[in-house]
C-alpha cells in the first residue's frame, strides 16, 4: 500500500516543527490510521507523521483543542482563515480532523 500524502502550504508546514498535531480539511477525507507524509506546496519538503485519530464532523463541532492547536483563536477565526483554502466553507460544512 502506498503511503498517504497530504499537501500543506509553506507557512502551515512550518508549524509542524512547532507542535502542530492536527490538520483540518473540508469534506469527508478517506484518511487511514498509520503513516502519512505531509509535503509543502512550494519547496516540496516532507515530514512523516503517524495518524492516530480521524474525526468527521461539522467545522463548528471540531474539538476546541484542535482549533487552538491548528493556530486559530476560535471558531470564527478558523472559518475566516480556512476560506483561504476553501472559499465556500461554512461553520456547518463537513470536515475531517486528522490527528497525529
Amino acid at each position: 500500500m502506498e503511503t498517504q500524502r497530504l499537501m500543506l502550504a509553506e507557512d502551515v508546514f512550518d508549524s509542524l516543527l512547532t507542535g502542530k498535531i492536527c490538520a483540518i480539511r473540508k469534506g469527508r477525507r478517506d484518511i487511514l490510521l498509520g503513516e502519512l507524509i505531509f509535503e509543502s506546496t512550494e519547496s516540496h519538503r516532507t515530514q512523516k507523521v503517524k495518524v492516530h485519530t480521524v474525526i468527521i464532523t461539522e467545522l463548528q463541532r471540531v474539538p476546541f483543542r484542535y482549533v487552538l492547536n491548528d493556530g486559530f483563536i476560535g471558531y470564527e477565526d478558523m472559518l475566516v482563515k480556512l476560506k483561504r483554502f476553501y472559499p465556500d466553507i461554512e461553520l456547518t460544512s463537513e470536515c475531517t480532523v486528522i490527528v497525529f
